[in-house]
C-alpha cells in the first residue's frame, strides 16, 4: 500500500470512531444528573452507568472502540462526577437509582434503549430493565451477574445496620483537601489493583476540583452515603425480578473479577436468563473488575458483535 492509501485507510478508520460531543446537564427534582455524550445525535441511544465511586470517565477509554452509530450516554449517579448530590437526610435504595434512569430516559425521549452497566450501574440497570422492559433493547453487564441480594433470615438484621449507618451521613460533608498524588494512590490503593495509575488519572478529571489558592490542593467530594450499602432485597425477589428480563443480555465477566456467590448460585442465574432473554450470552476476558478502563481492547469486540444485529436499524425499529 502506498503512503496515500495508508493516509486514506488511516482517516477512514478514525472516522469511524465513537466521538466525544459535549458534558450535558439533565434536570432532576434535587438539582441535575451530568452525562458525558459521545456520537452522533440520531444514533442509536446507549444509556451507559460506571460503578461506585467511579464517574462517566469509566467509559472514556472503551467509548472509542464501540460502533460509530450509537449515542453513548454516560451518566453519573447522584454524589459521582459532577452530578447533583443526594438531598439531605435521603436514606438510601438501589430502586433510587433506578427512578433516576427513568427520568434519564423520559427527558431524551427514547422509547427504546441499549443499557450498559458496571457493578452498581449495571445492578441499577438491572433493576431497570425488570421494571421497564418495554423501554430496554439490549442491556450489557459488565463484571455483574446478579443484583446484591441478602436471604430472607437475614433481611432485618442487614437492612437495620444500613439504616444505623445512614443516621451517621444525614447529608454530605464540606470538600476534603487533597494533594493530587494522594488523592490517585487513594484510588489505586482503595481499588486493590483493579484500577492502576492511568485509570486513576481518568477518573479524577470528574472527581477532584482544583482550587485556586494553592499549586497542589484538590477539593474531593465528601458524601460518605454512597459508601454504605444501600437498603437491599432478598435473593427471592431479586429472582422474580429478573425473570422479566426479556431483552437480549449479554455478560462480560473478568477473570479476576467480582467473585460474590457460588458456582450452583452462578448456574440458577444463568438457567433464569437463559431461560427468559431473547437472546442470552456470557464470556470471559482477562483482567480484573475495571477491564473495560484498563484494558478495552478486550471488551469492545464483544459488545460490537453483540450491537451488531442493531447497525442497519433506524432508531424508531429498536
Amino acid at each position: 500500500m502506498n503512503v496515500d492509501g495508508m493516509k486514506s485507510t488511516a482517516a477512514s478508520a478514525k472516522s469511524q470512531q465513537l466521538v466525544f460531543q459535549y458534558d450535558a446537564q439533565i434536570p432532576v427534582p434535587w438539582g441535575h444528573m451530568s452525562a458525558k455524550i459521545w456520537g452522533p445525535e440520531d444514533g442509536i441511544p446507549v444509556l451507559a452507568i460506571h460503578g461506585l465511586m467511579d464517574n462517566a470517565g469509566s467509559y472514556d477509554t472503551l467509548a472509542p472502540l464501540l460502533p460509530a452509530n450509537i449515542r453513548l450516554v454516560c451518566l453519573e449517579l447522584c454524589g459521582h462526577g459532577y452530578s447533583s448530590s443526594y438531598p439531605p437526610g435521603v436514606v438510601l435504595h438501589y430502586f433510587d437509582h433506578a427512578y433516576h434512569v427513568k427520568l434519564v430516559v423520559d427527558h431524551f425521549k427514547w422509547d427504546k434503549v441499549v443499557l450498559l452497566g458496571h457493578s452498581i450501574g449495571a445492578i441499577t440497570l438491572f433493576l431497570f430493565a425488570s421494571l421497564f422492559p418495554e423501554h430496554v433493547s439490549r442491556m450489557i453487564s459488565l463484571d455483574l451477574v446478579k443484583p446484591f441480594s441478602v436471604s430472607v433470615s437475614k433481611l432485618p438484621v442487614v437492612m437495620r445496620g444500613i439504616i444505623t449507618q445512614m443516621q451517621g451521613f444525614s447529608e454530605a460533608g464540606p470538600p476534603q483537601t487533597v494533594r493530587y498524588e494522594e488523592a490517585r494512590q487513594s484510588i489505586v490503593d482503595n481499588y486493590k489493583g483493579s484500577v492502576d495509575e492511568k485509570a486513576a488519572d481518568i477518573l479524577l478529571v470528574r472527581s477532584l476540583k482544583k482550587k485556586a489558592d494553592a499549586e497542589d490542593a484538590y477539593e474531593l467530594p465528601n458524601d460518605l452515603r454512597i459508601l454504605v450499602r444501600t437498603l437491599t432485597l432478598s435473593e427471592e425477589q431479586i429472582k422474580v425480578l429478573v425473570t422479566n428480563i426479556r431483552c437480549p443480555l449479554l455478560i462480560i465477566r473478568a477473570d479476576n473479577g467480582l467473585k460474590n456467590f457460588t458456582e450452583d448460585v452462578l448456574k440458577e442465574y444463568l438457567d433464569i436468563y437463559q431461560a427468559s432473554s431473547a437472546d442470552f450470552r456470557i464470556v470471559n476476558v482477562a483482567g480484573s473488575h475495571h477491564v473495560h478502563l484498563t484494558h478495552p481492547e478486550r471488551v469492545a469486540p464483544h459488545i460490537r458483535e453483540f450491537l451488531l444485529p442493531l447497525a442497519s436499524l433506524p432508531t424508531s425499529k429498536l
